[in-house]
């Protein structure tokens, strides 16, 4: 998956998993940067823009949600 954001004059591009992506995002952004752009597969797509209605288009909570899910279901993603 590929996820474009801007966090004040700065524009970045991360790549990779939705694990990683998410990780990223709260290890470098204090605040929620604006996305700008996404890309991924069928069910990376939806499960993000899932993951951003269920948190009320906040990033870094959708982000925190997502990562305390996969921690919980750690026998399916091992």
């Amino acid at each position: 998956m590929e996820l474009w954001v801007r966090a004040g004059n700065e524009k970045i591009k991360i790549q990779g998993s939705l694990k990683f992506i998410y990780q990223t995002l709260l290890e470098k952004f204090e605040k929620s940067p604006q996305i700008l752009a996404f890309n991924g597969t069928k069910r990376e797509r939806r499960r993000f823009k899932r993951e951003l209605r269920a948190a009320g288009k906040n990033l870094l909570k959708a982000a925190e949600n997502y990562l305390n899910w996969v921690n919980g279901c750690k026998r399916l993603f091992n």
